[in-house]
């Protein structure tokens, strides 16, 4: 019987668990609401991802699987566009600070819809543009979060006389 090569499993947990620390980091200077729901949060995430490294330490320590990555690599001909929605998304996190949530989004999905293969730019501008409103909608507009601020969000609270 062959051994489930698991190793690839571990890599978004490994990334959320690098998240959940960032995330603990950063919420030392919320106020006590917002880091005890941060807590909440981060420590739920925290949980989840060891329950999948037990889960896969298990299947390994059976002999069942094997922490190969193999999985990561195949098929090779989607490999490069793998490493270019990470570089997308690496681009993404770099430039929020200037292009703000809104810009940012709407280029980080445009560049991404073409690495996926989607060709036709009316889709791609639709697309982008209708995913990119609706963050600002959601999340700056209606919840008023902390997202980064960039031309367009300053655009549009200039034109609403909230500058």
């Amino acid at each position: 019987m062959a051994k489930a090569p698991l190793g690839a499993d571990l890599v978004i947990p490994l990334l959320a668990l690098a998240f959940a620390g960032y995330f603990f980091y950063s919420i030392t200077d919320l106020a006590w609401e917002a880091k005890a729901n941060g807590v909440i949060i981060g420590t739920l995430l925290v949980t989840l991802v060891v329950v999948q490294i037990v889960r896969i330490g298990i299947a390994v320590a059976k002999g069942r699987g094997s922490l190969s990555t193999e999985p990561l690599w195949r098929p090779r001909e989607v490999l490069g566009k793998r490493l270019g929605m990470v570089a997308v998304t690496i681009v993404f996190i770099a430039t929020i600070k200037w292009l703000g949530l809104t810009l940012g989004l709407l280029l980080g999905m445009a560049a991404s819809l073409r690495l996926m293969g989607v060709r036709q730019p009316v889709r791609i501008a639709v697309i982008s543009v209708v995913v990119a409103a609706s963050a600002y909608l959601l999340f700056i507009a209606a919840l008023d979060s902390a997202f980064p601020h960039g031309p367009i969000e300053d655009a549009i609270a200039y034109m609403l006389g909230r500058t």
